[in-house]
């Protein structure tokens, strides 16, 4: 029985990579593109010499947003400079593996658990990327950070490359983020002033603007829409954290409880829900978890506002779009949602990015550093974050500023996925200014990115960072992960006079399926920790 078992195992690890190699994962690797440029260069009896020649892998997530008009995400100007500028002095052939946005902790755990995961990966998941540490799935990436990575320790610093080491090892290259406020709400304000009102500065003025938008668009236009968009756990975090009872929650109490079992939650859930029964959001939301359709929806003027990642419309591009399909609109970032002691409290992200890895089974640790520690030269973060000098951006006073023009829309919109050291763009390890400059520096939207910004940090608070191993989590992270998003469609949806109940029962799931567990694991490390 055992052995069935384990043979039953690697059959469905084998079926599912072959499904895989049939869709968008390993069938996105890039294989002839620019490493054809490197096969004509040198000629064909010279590159076949496989001795010679080392064959990088790496992830790249495939979003699904490419803009009509550019090329393919795996051989495009970006991928061809890398290959020349890294690639060809290392005699590296670099090749790029796109795994769907949606699905890519599901879809790098099947290829580590097989063995074929690309030399570089990378996940924001810390429950994933310390599961694959307990199994000793990575590589040691010390000694090699040591004698190859000088110029990525000095943009990433000792407390960021911190965060990716346990017991000595650095097990992973933590990305750093540039900007921590983590979402802003944005509004239609040409939608507010046919309305007479004015740009809301409170929840009930939100609320009242969602009413109205709804109503106007009916009555005047014949529209139906679904005003509050971008509807997912994650990004209604500020309205969440507003209702909360800040003076019954500690710092600990932020780190190790769950957002369900917070005072004051099931408020902002029964606020969230009596829009949804309003028609103030979309019943389909829970279709939308990685907001393809939000985006089309407030480009095509079916949403009046939203709380996306900040400065999101600006670096994906739909806002210049929205302003395409309709030069009246206008989207403006406000900052309504107030707590009890009139503050504006919302999340803000911590210092860390995506976790950056190397899988045991590479045989490239050396070529993978080399590649990071490339990256991480100015030439070439500012090459990889901006495109083309003259073509795509300038330089204007030590600063790179986006040109307005189809070049810049169809090379960066996904500028990020490339540039993996970072998470925002970055031109100084001394002048946060100057970052944020950099940030803003979209021709037309540099108010809208600062302000942007601004109400983001505005009393942001950032659940403290503790870099411990926790079994309980790694245990239960994805089947408390799926009962989340269970609960907020189930909260959402319930029928008003069943709000209480279903909430409640819902919860106490949640805690029983292993929330308890990790609760109380949290608050021990916590209490070590400190």
């Amino acid at each position: 029985m055992p052995f069935l078992r384990s043979l039953t195992s690697i059959m469905v690890v084998t079926a599912i990579l072959s499904f895989m190699m049939g869709c968008n994962g390993l069938a996105g690797s890039n294989k002839s593109g620019h490493a054809e440029g490197a096969r004509e260069r040198l000629g064909s009896d010279e590159f076949a010499s496989t001795d010679r020649w080392t064959t990088l892998r790496i992830e790249l997530f495939e979003r699904n947003n490419k803009p009509a008009g550019a090329n393919s995400i795996t051989d495009n100007y970006i991928t061809q400079y890398i290959q020349k500028h890294f690639g060809d002095p290392e005699r590296i052939k670099v090749e790029f593996i796109t795994i769907p946005r949606a699905e890519e902790v599901g879809r790098l755990q099947v290829l580590m658990a097989a063995n074929q995961a690309p030399d570089i990966v990378f996940t924001y998941d810390l429950p994933t990327v310390y599961n694959f540490f307990t199994q000793g799935k990575l590589t040691d990436l010390s000694p090699l950070l040591d004698q190859y990575g000088q110029d990525l320790k000095a943009v990433l610093g000792e407390e960021i490359l911190s965060y990716g080491r346990l017991n000595g090892m650095q097990f992973a290259i933590p990305a750093k983020r540039v900007l921590t406020a983590r979402s802003t709400t944005l509004i239609r304000e040409d939608w507010l002033r046919e309305a007479e009102l004015p740009l809301p500065a409170t929840t009930e003025q939100f609320y009242q603007a969602l009413k109205a938008f709804k109503k106007i668009r009916l009555e005047k236009y014949g529209e139906t829409i679904y005003p509050y968009g971008h509807i997912d756990y994650y990004h209604i975090a500020p309205l969440q954290y507003s209702f909360w009872d800040w003076n019954r929650i500690t710092e600990e109490d932020l780190y190790a409880d769950p957002g369900w079992i917070m005072p004051g939650n099931k408020d902002a859930f029964k606020l969230l829900n009596r829009l949804y029964h309003e028609g103030l959001i979309d019943p389909d939301f829970h279709l939308d978890r990685y907001a393809q359709q939000f985006q089309k929806d407030l480009v095509n003027g079916r949403v009046g506002a939203a709380t996306p990642n900040t400065i999101e419309p600006v670096y994906m591009g739909y806002l210049a779009e929205l302003q395409k399909n309709d030069p009246n609109a206008i989207l403006t970032p406000i900052d309504p949602f107030t707590n009890a002691n009139g503050k504006k409290t919302k999340p803000i992200l911590e210092k860390t990015g995506m976790y950056i890895m190397v899988p045991k089974t590479s045989r490239n640790a050396e070529a993978a550093i080399k590649y990071l520690n490339w990256m991480a030269q100015a030439e070439n973060y500012i090459t990889l974050q901006n495109g083309i000098e003259g073509v795509t951006y300038e330089m204007e006073n030590g600063l790179p500023v986006t040109l307005e023009n189809e070049e810049a829309n169809t090379l960066l919109f996904n500028y990020f996925d490339y540039c993996i050291i970072l998470n925002g763009k970055y031109v100084s390890s001394t002048d946060e200014q100057l970052n944020l400059k950099a940030n803003a520096s979209t021709p037309g939207f540099e108010a809208f990115a600062l302000q942007s910004v601004e109400y983001g940090m505005n009393d942001g608070i950032a659940t403290p960072q503790i870099p411990t191993i926790l079994p309980s989590e790694i245990k239960y992270s994805a089947i408390l992960n799926d009962k989340n998003d269970e609960i907020f469609v189930k909260v959402l949806t319930a029928k008003p006079e069943e709000f209480d109940s279903v909430y409640d029962q819902e919860v106490a799931e949640y805690m029983m399926m292993g929330g308890r567990q990790v609760q109380e694991e949290k608050h021990r490390a916590y209490q070590d920790h400190k």
